[in-house]
């Protein structure tokens, strides 16, 4: 049995943080990805033309200085463009243990 092929859509729908939505194309991320430098501080990196580029920053290069609602909705909009999406995990030193942090926690956080 062969496989169907997966349609990669050419654009996406991406809330914005100011309220609304705008329109990401793949042709505008492909643009943003060669002016993004590579940045290995961010935890959500896309994967575009070999480089590993920060999701929010893409995003945000993408739509052209307008932010994202948040990193999720960034990398969900470049996975439905088709991208790869690598997540950093935190571990914890002591245990071992993958951290989960309290949602007060993640509300109090400066990152």
């Amino acid at each position: 049995m062969v496989p169907e092929p997966v349609n990669t859509p050419a654009e996406t729908r991406v809330r914005l943080k100011g309220g609304g939505y705008a329109v990401l194309t793949l042709a505008d991320v492909a643009v943003a990805a060669l002016h993004t430098p590579e940045n290995d501080k961010y935890d959500v990196l896309a994967v575009v033309g070999g480089k590993n580029v920060p999701a929010l920053v893409l995003a945000r290069e993408a739509l052209k200085g307008r932010d994202p609602w948040n990193t999720n909705v960034a990398e969900m909009a470049l996975r439905d463009l088709g991208f790869s999406i690598l997540v950093r995990r935190r571990f914890d030193n002591a245990t071992g243990e993958p951290v989960c942090l309290t949602r007060e926690q993640i509300n109090n956080s400066s990152i």
